[in-house]
């Protein structure tokens, strides 16, 4: 076994995108932040609104 450190990732669990599903609960917890008045959050959600708009009109 090698102790010198490799470049790059370390081996293990691939790189993984969210399901739609999760996706779907981030969106949700999100949501639940923002009406709870956390601000961070509200202003998340309009980001998300916006780039979401800009990507249908193109």
């Amino acid at each position: 076994m090698s102790t010198t450190k490799q470049p790059g990732r370390p081996k293990g669990r691939h790189n993984t995108k969210p399901t739609k599903q999760e996706v779907a609960g981030y969106f949700e917890l999100l949501r639940g932040a923002a009406d709870a008045g956390d601000v961070n959050a509200a202003a998340k959600l309009i980001e998300l609104n916006i780039l979401e708009r800009t990507r249908h009109e193109q």
